[in-house]
């Protein structure tokens, strides 16, 4: 009977290890979204436990739903809607004010803007802080004529380690207080994460604020050119009866558009991207596919009488204002096509191009799914309709070009949108409220000021809550199979003779390595329980262990894919994949070698 219940326990073990790395490469491969995947791995989890035959006992029915319970994902949910309600309450305007309102040099811009950025992402989410910021830079760039490269990814790796300082700072803080909770029934308090992340906080913005643009290759913008510069959109265009390109080959058609201006293909009858040759001649009715810098695809469609496909369009091109937008972490477009696209954006928008880092296009713009961080050419009938910005607002889009710095539209509910959330942070702090229940108290007064409303909804980003539902009950199967205590059992037999030091300083390297391939929250769910096995093993203070998770999961700086933030930043500021490791390496490093001696101090 021993024997058959170490058998299952066995199967079980192993089950589940598969089901993990099957889900890891699925998040590593970002082809679908994480939500999907983490609930498509809860499904198959509690499906193969239903079945008696297979004898498995991994995730029961009764377990399968309690990640849509847990405290930790009603938080991370009011924290999101905390965040845009200060936004909606001119909490960006104040932002745009403060930044605006005098002259910088350079690295004074960039200090004063990482220290904003760290202030901001400590008390809202991490993304909001971006959201707020991101616009605002980008057009003190352009009026100041300053490379963006050197500002923006300083900008996403201010918002990342600002967001260590609190238990709302970032989604890991608050799997983690809640972990230890249930471990331990004592939970991290409000500012506990700030005994380690202030002192990294300060040392990261110095850091890269003074040293970290000498580690990253800024590429030259021509003087002719706009700072935001992104030559690679593709366009649709149709050639027209009549047009002057019929008959043209490909090298002449080139000579006479310009340099700049490249034919990528032809969009065949199945609606792909067929490649072209030098001496192919366009034809009448075709579909090309043009690479193209925005400012020059009016000049193409008059030169040679293009026109924009009737099916990308729903009024006359020359009726058209030109807008840049960025797709933004959360964006309802994210996984979705050009059909959803339309239907949301009802005549008020359309799609002129799409620009996305180093990718290479195999079919239509109307069958291309969005990803976080391209950015979309729209056309426009008046930038400043109200319509126009609700629209964009509503799709979860950024504009990226310069725009007039919004006002606050009322002092009084900013300021007592401010004094409700400073009054809930306290009653957490000095933990007269848990935090679910004073995060819910002052949304509940943000309702009555009317700085959110019945769209309160959309501001929740629904896929990092579905994912988290979903995990949590996959990082408590570790436990309960006994496969975290058996990883938990290989490591310490390993390193049996090193220190504590040297234990955390391995958690922490791991922990930072799967946070930059998967999403951070992910990382805490699968490393808490790890981690405190380990603790457990050797006898040390599980506090200790679990805060170097939650730093680790934080520390998302040598991949674009890491970490949201970085995502947004890489189509504005042009980086290559590499730029994020030649500045995040050295800050990685310089972060284990400040936060292992300060867990040491505080918890050993």
């Amino acid at each position: 009977m021993v024997e058959i219940s170490a058998t299952n326990e066995l199967t079980n073990q192993l089950v589940l290890t598969f089901t993990i790395i099957v889900l890891l490469a699925f998040f590593i491969w970002n082809k679908y979204r994480y939500d999907a995947i983490s609930v498509a791995a809860l499904i198959f989890l509690v499906t193969i436990s239903s079945i008696p035959s297979l004898k498995l006992n991994i995730i029961n029915i009764d377990q399968a739903f309690d990640g849509f319970a847990n405290p930790a994902v009603m938080t991370v949910a009011l924290v999101l809607i905390i965040s845009q309600g200060l936004k909606n309450a001119g909490l960006s305007a104040l932002a745009g004010k403060v930044l605006a309102g005098r002259k910088y040099t350079e690295i004074q811009f960039l200090l004063f803007l990482m220290i904003i950025a760290a202030a901001l992402s400590s008390f809202i989410n991490n993304i909001g802080a971006m959201a707020i910021l991101l616009p605002l830079t980008i057009s003190v760039c352009q009026k100041m004529e300053w490379h963006p490269a050197k500002f923006l990814m300083p900008l996403a790796f201010a918002c990342i380690l600002g967001g260590m300082n609190t238990l709302i700072g970032t989604p890991p803080n608050i799997i983690i207080s809640d972990y230890a909770y249930q471990q331990t029934g004592s939970e991290f308090n409000f500012f506990d994460f700030s005994k380690v992340g202030l002192l990294i906080t300060i040392s990261g913005v110095l850091f890269v604020a003074f040293l970290g643009n000498k580690f990253l290759e800024l590429r030259e913008i021509p003087n002719n050119e706009p700072l935001i510069n992104m030559k690679g959109y593709m366009f649709e265009v149709e050639v027209n009866k009549g047009s002057s390109s019929i008959g043209l080959t490909l090298f002449k058609f080139k000579k006479q558009a310009g340099e700049d201006i490249e034919i990528m293909g032809v969009i065949s009858e199945t609606g792909s991207i067929r490649k072209v040759k030098n001496n192919m001649r366009i034809k009448e009715g075709q579909i090309l596919v043009i690479k193209s810098p925005p400012d020059e695809i009016g000049k193409i469609l008059s030169l040679f009488d293009f026109s924009i496909p009737e099916d990308l369009h729903s009024f006359d091109e020359a009726d058209l204002e030109e807008i840049e937008v960025l797709i933004s972490p959360g964006s309802r477009l994210i996984g979705r096509n050009y059909d959803y696209f339309q239907k949301l954006a009802f005549e008020e928008l359309n799609l002129l191009g799409l620009w996305r880092k180093g990718t290479k296009y195999r079919t239509r713009l109307t069958r291309e799914t969005f990803k976080a961080g391209d950015v979309l050419l729209l056309g426009v009938r008046e930038l400043d309709d109200e319509e126009v910005k609700s629209k964009i607002k509503h799709l979860g889009l950024m504009p990226i070009r310069e725009r007039e710095i919004e006002v606050i539209s009322s002092r009084s509910r900013l300021l007592k949108g401010i004094v409700f959330f400073i009054s809930s942070i306290l009653l957490v702090a000095f933990e007269v409220l848990s935090p679910t229940i004073a995060f819910l108290l002052c949304v509940l007064c943000f309702a009555r000021i009317k700085i959110i409303n019945s769209n309160f909804y959309k501001s929740v980003e629904w896929p990092i809550i579905v994912m988290l539902a979903a995990m949590i009950p996959i990082g408590l199967a570790m436990q309960t199979t006994g496969l975290s205590s058996l990883i938990a059992s290989n490591i310490s037999d390993l390193a049996p003779n090193l220190n504590q030091a040297w234990i955390l300083i391995i958690i922490l390297v791991i922990t930072m390595v799967v946070s930059d391939i998967i999403n951070n929250a992910a990382t805490a769910v699968i490393m808490a329980p790890i981690s405190y096995e380990i603790a457990i093993n050797f006898g040390y203070d599980v506090n200790a262990f679990l805060m170097v998770v939650a730093i680790g999961a934080s520390c998302a700086f040598l991949t674009p894919i890491g970490h949201q933030c970085n995502t947004v930043v890489m189509g504005p500021g042009n980086y290559k994949f590499t730029d994020y490791w030649r500045m995040g390496l050295p800050l990685e490093i310089l972060i284990i070698v400040v936060a292992i001696p300060m867990i040491l101090f505080v918890w050993a």
